[in-house]
């Protein structure tokens, strides 16, 4: 028995640290955007919503997560049935983690206005508030 209190009280302090990263991210993504540093607002943005994912994920199962980036496969994990419109959002947003990794994908994806880096941010807010719900999560 001791050892499940154990296991418990460690997944919520994992969650309460991936929960805390997904909140920075955030608030980066938006010092991004002004900024007009148009696509690190936009993996920030998916670095946040991958975060809270992730906090799910240990939440759920009380274990590390797996080593993933993409969104739609840790929806999956979850076993998450996530609207068509904000699944379509996550699936491009994740276009912009492998762009800022893996340079040779940069220009595919470049960002060169306000209004669609602010679109992304917006909907990544839109994405969090969703898994909120879903996730029952602070």
């Amino acid at each position: 028995m001791r050892k499940n209190k154990q296991k418990e009280k460690d997944s919520e302090l994992r969650v309460k640290s991936w929960l805390e990263k997904h909140k920075e991210d955030l608030k980066a993504a938006k010092a991004m955007l002004d900024a007009r540093r148009y696509l690190w607002c936009a993996f920030i943005c998916q670095q946040a919503i991958e975060k809270y994912l992730k906090a799910g994920y240990v939440k759920k199962y009380h274990r590390i997560p797996p080593y993933v980036h993409k969104l739609e496969r840790l929806c999956q994990e979850l076993k998450l049935s996530v609207p068509q419109d904000l699944l379509k959002a996550m699936v491009d947003i994740d276009k912009y983690y492998v762009s800022a990794r893996y340079p040779a994908y940069k220009e595919s994806v470049s960002i060169k206005q306000f209004k669609k880096a602010e679109s992304i941010y917006n909907k990544t807010k839109e994405i969090l508030k969703w898994l909120k719900q879903e996730l029952k999560l602070q």
